[in-house]
């Protein structure tokens, strides 16, 4: 009998050893492997909410994302700033498109969507295709059928001028080194580089390893997504200092070689040229948005004025705080002549690096475990 405990007692500490803490952080154990408790930090008990159900406690998500929010500097010759998607979504309408019809189908379905019904259509054939197109799941290849919100008129492109409206969307998830990875995402109304475009979606990943510490950060580029060390950027304290370019909005570790405007007075009189790079010594060639609560916008001459929301949207299969938008797999922008002269995908199914296998790298990037259905879309169209 004795020595029948004594093995059931070994079995159940290597059961205990096998599913113990792993993790740490300021002196609180973090539960990384129990299916019951969610991982969580800064004594946040692990019994609190996981409402999107990725294996992080809620309010462990929001204290990490506002720990590492970055700190934006737009370029001074930037014509178009961020804003939300419920400050676009009035001033837009969802449609249906299809190239493969003569002329061109385009469908208009809803002025002014609200968030909860823009994945919630359907279209089913036409225009010689025997498919259903979702708008809640199916992704367009070449975004020739598919369903779009249409430009903003002129007088939106350049954003919202309140900076209130100025959120920053986060997107948290367990990563493959143990850790949490951390994503924010800008939106525009419009992208006025070389390939015009509606709805611009930028993004950076701060990817934390198993003591919750930055191991690097990631930039979303127009193509690609591109990785670096902690000691290639600037950090201010735990925020670390992006640089946006101009026009297309792409995310850079440096205000080098990003052209911005600033005052020259030789020879002639002054004129405030686009003749600059941004300069974090030089307010004129930037305008700078601490994206955490309570930060400043400031810059460009400006009265200082607060930030916009730093708002955790959850899983695409279960997204926080009201933000439906996530499941919308449609473009943010109206059909153009060509394929980068289209609108832009959102984050959940942003085509930057995206798999062979339509893998949303961009929105999964090193994610552990990855649910079904989180980084696929549900069906492909043309």
């Amino acid at each position: 009998m004795g020595q029948r405990l004594i093995m059931i007692f070994m079995a159940l500490l290597a059961l205990a050893l096998a599913s113990g803490c792993a993790l740490a952080v300021d002196g609180e154990p973090i539960d990384d492997t129990s299916e019951a408790l969610a991982l969580t930090c800064d004594g946040i008990s692990e019994f609190a909410p996981d409402a999107d159900l990725d294996g992080i406690v809620d309010a462990c998500e929001q204290s990490l994302a506002e720990r590492f929010a970055p700190i934006v500097y737009h370029s001074s010759d930037e014509t178009n700033f961020p804003t939300n998607v419920d400050w676009f979504l009035p001033k837009t309408s969802l449609w249906f498109y299809d190239d493969n019809c003569w002329p061109d189908l385009k469908q208009n379905l809803e002025n002014a969507p609200p968030q909860w019904d823009l994945p919630a259509w359907s279209y089913a054939g036409g225009c010689g295709a025997s498919d259903t197109v979702f708008s809640g799941g199916t992704r367009s290849d070449q975004k020739q059928r598919t369903f779009f919100l249409n430009d903003v008129a002129s007088q939106y492109r350049s954003g919202s001028p309140n900076t209130l409206d100025w959120t920053t969307y986060v997107h948290a998830y367990r990563n493959t080194i143990s850790g949490v990875t951390i994503q924010y995402w800008r939106f525009y109304a419009y992208n006025d580089a070389a390939n015009n475009h509606g709805g611009d979606w930028e993004g950076i990943h701060v990817v934390l390893n198993s003591g919750l510490q930055v191991s690097s950060v990631s930039l979303l580029g127009h193509t690609t997504i591109d990785s670096y060390p902690v000691s290639s950027l600037t950090w201010e304290g735990t925020h670390p200092r992006i640089f946006s370019e101009g026009g297309g909005h792409a995310s850079h570790t440096s205000g080098s070689g990003i052209q911005a405007r600033c005052w020259v007075c030789s020879p002639g009189p002054c004129a405030y040229l686009p003749v600059c790079s941004i300069d974090p010594g030089n307010s004129d060639t930037f305008v700078r948005q601490e994206t955490f609560p309570n930060g400043w916008v400031t810059g460009m001459g400006r009265t200082p004025t607060h930030t916009g929301a730093l708002l955790n949207v959850g899983e695409k299969l279960h997204p926080l705080n009201g933000q439906q938008f996530l499941q919308y797999s449609g473009i943010w922008g109206s059909p153009g002549t060509f394929f980068e002269t289209s609108g832009y995908w959102a984050p959940a199914f942003n085509e930057t690096a995206m798999g062979a296998n339509h893998f949303m790298t961009a929105w999964c990037n090193g994610m552990s475990p990855q649910p079904s259905g989180e980084c696929t879309p549900r069906a492909i169209s043309r």
